[in-house]
This record gives structure tokens, sequence and C-alpha cells, in this order.
């Protein structure tokens, strides 16, 4: 019989009895499932709901970048553009120059400063900056604009199609309406950043045109007044080889000095027309609405994963328990040898035996120590012994 119990409690953990074991646990299993359920209902009036508005831009190519892409719409460079990394054609004008943009800091720093209809009064005329409105504590200027910016570049999800040329973006944010202003807004900014750089450069090219056209003109009327000058004093330079040299000398300047000042103008034409057209200016496909429903909470996947994950927990720990138990009973030495290393020993019922006081004749009391489990029977006979003693010796009142 001892044999057999002994085989009994040497075998090995089975998965029908660690099922068992996790279905006698139902309790702690159910009370993490909804523990987990309350916590995520609690979550919800936390932290603050989020609403998403999308907005979608075409990136235009400009006059230049088309007219340098006809001769590379074949063979690889016409492969690589319809992968997207097209060698021809200006780079700042791509689908994948705007991500970027929508992600820089120069762009979201003016978002930061333009003012919006301040949700977080009842008054609709008030109006604050974005980053006020975020509410953005520190008492460092500089570190707070980093972290308003570093918060809206996680608010913006840019996409991108290079086929299409199709720019999209999304922007979370705490209230539907001021997330439908910052999309639109944020399509604003990237509109007047090709009007000011883009143009900018145009203007450039054109001042320099401008100057050097009225440049051309002087020295071609200069080239005029001394030919005409030249003509009335020698009225009869054909006679003389020395004024007839002369002549064609003042006349090649004349015709140098129009050459250049007719290219300048043609050019200076084409650059006050490009001024207008090569300012690659975006075409708006969508424009940002005020969403109806909040992106966060959403309740039916926030009770399922919440019951999900207290399942899983549950099912976790009762298992581990289930193993736990099954060890302790097949070592029941070693478990009271880790019981003994971690609970300190207690002296008789917890309370520290009184000591001795000189010159009183009083004993000292004998130490009895209770055992992690259940004490011995001829330890408790014995202060069972002690304290029947002990009571005789004491007077009655």
């Amino acid at each position: 019989m001892q044999q057999a119990d002994e085989a009994t409690v040497s075998d090995h953990l089975t998965f029908t009895t660690w099922i068992a074991g996790i279905v006698s646990r139902w309790r702690l299993v159910t009370g993490l499932v909804v523990g987990a359920i309350v916590l995520a209902v609690a979550a919800t009036f936390v932290i603050p709901p989020v609403y998403r508005s999308k907005a979608s831009f075409v990136a235009n190519s400009s006059g230049s970048s088309k007219l340098g892409a006809l001769g590379a719409g074949s063979g690889l460079g016409g492969l690589l553009d319809k992968l997207g990394g097209g060698v021809t054609g200006d780079p700042s004008e791509s689908p994948i120059f705007y991500v970027q943009l929508l992600a820089s800091r120069e762009l979201l720093t003016r978002l930061l400063e333009t003012r919006f209809p301040n949700p977080r009064t009842a008054n609709a005329r008030d109006s604050a900056t974005l980053i006020s409105i975020l509410r953005i504590r520190n008492d460092d200027p500089l570190r707070r604009v980093e972290l308003a910016v570093k918060q809206m570049s996680e608010a913006i999800s840019p996409g991108w199609d290079a086929k299409t040329n199709l720019v999209w973006f999304s922007v979370d944010a705490q209230w539907p309406d001021l997330s439908a202003q910052i999309a639109n807004e944020v399509v604003g900014l990237v509109s007047s950043f090709n009007r000011e750089i883009r143009v900018y450069g145009s203007k450039s090219k054109r001042a320099f045109l401008q100057m050097r056209r009225d440049s051309a003109q002087t020295a071609l009327r200069d080239a005029e007044e001394r030919q005409r000058f030249f003509y009335e004093q020698n009225r009869g330079f054909v006679a003389a080889p020395s004024l007839k040299f002369e002549e064609q000398r003042i006349r090649r300047d004349v015709d140098l000095a129009s050459d250049l000042y007719i290219n300048l103008d043609r050019q200076l034409e084409v650059a006050r027309i490009d001024e207008i057209n090569d300012a690659a200016l975006i075409t708006i496909v969508d424009t940002a609405v005020a969403p109806r429903k909040a992106q966060w909470p959403r309740y039916g996947v926030l009770l399922f994963s919440a019951a999900a994950l207290g399942l899983l927990a549950g099912l976790a720990i009762a298992g581990s328990a289930s193993i736990l138990s099954d060890w302790r009973r097949r070592n029941p030495g070693t478990w009271a040898e880790i019981r003994s290393a971690v609970m300190k020993p207690r002296v008789g019922s917890g309370q520290a035996a009184p000591q001795p006081v000189p010159g009183s004749g009083m004993k000292p009391q004998p130490v009895v120590y209770m055992g992690p489990h259940t004490s011995s029977p001829s330890a408790s006979a014995a202060t069972r012994a002690d304290e029947s003693i002990g009571t005789a010796g004491r007077p009655l009142v």
C-alpha cells in the first residue's frame, strides 16, 4: 500500500490533471476577466476621445519637369518613374517629398502658431494658438515647442501613391471640429510653401533676366547711337577703305547687341510665364470634414479585447498555480525547506518569551519552536504542563 502511494506521488503532472486544476480555479479566472473589463471601462473616462479627419491632394508637376520627362518616358527611366523612383523631373515635386514635408519641423511649427477656434471655451468666437489648445506644460518655451512638434508629428499620419501622385494624411485630435480644421490648415500650409519657396526661385530668375535685359538694351542703344553718329559724320565712307572697315565693325557691334537683347527679352517673357506655371501648385482632392464617430473609444472592440486579455491572464495564472500545487504535492520536503527559509521562525504564539529579571528569582521560560506545519504532540504536551504549573503557582484573587 505504501509503495502504491509513493508511485502515485511520484507521477508527473498530466494534461487532464492540469486542466482540472484550472477549472477548479474558475473563480480566479472569472475575477480577472471582470477586472479587465472594469479597467477598460474606467479607461474610457480617463483617456480623452480621439477623432480622426482625412484629407488628400495631388502633387502637380511644373512645366519644366514635364518637358524634362518627355524623353524619359520609356526604358529604365520610365520604369523607375512608375515605381516612384524616377530620375527625371524635380525631386521636390514627388509625393515622397510632400510626405516628408508634412512631418517637417518648419511646417509643424507654423501649424502650432496658427490660431484656431478654442474648443475648451463655451464662446465659439474665442480663438487660441494650437500650442495653447494642446496645453503643453513646460517652463522652457523651446522645450514646449519641441514637445508640441513631437505630439503633432504623431497625430499626423501621411501616405502616398507613386502612380497617381496622390498624397493623403489623417489628423487625430480630441475634438472633431479641431481635427478637420487642422487637416485643412495643413493643406493650406503646403500650398503656401509652394508659393513662397518655388515662386521665390522663379522670381529670382525673372529678376536676374530683367537686369540682364535692361543692361543689353542699354548696350544696344549705345551701339546704335555710335552707328548713327558715324553715318552722320561720314556720308562718303564707301570710297574710303578705312571708313568702310570702321562702319563694318560698328554694324557688327550693333548686330551682336541686338541679338543679345532679343534673346534676353525672350527668356524674360518665358520666366514671367514660368513664375505662374512652375509654381507646382497642389490640387485638393478631398477636404477634411469633422467626423461624427470617434476613433477612440470603440466600445465593442475595447470590451472584447479586455475580456480576451483578462481570460488569457486568468488561464495563465490558474495554470501556473495548478503546476505549483502539483509540484508541492510531489516535493513536500523541498517545499518545507523553502518555506522555512522564507518565513521567519516564531516563538510560542508569536510573542517573545519573558526574560528573567536579576534578583527576582524568576526562572527563564522554555522556548518552544512552532514549525511551519503542525507542532509535535510532545511539544504541545510540554507547553500545556508548563502552563498548568504556572497557573497553580499563582494566588487566586
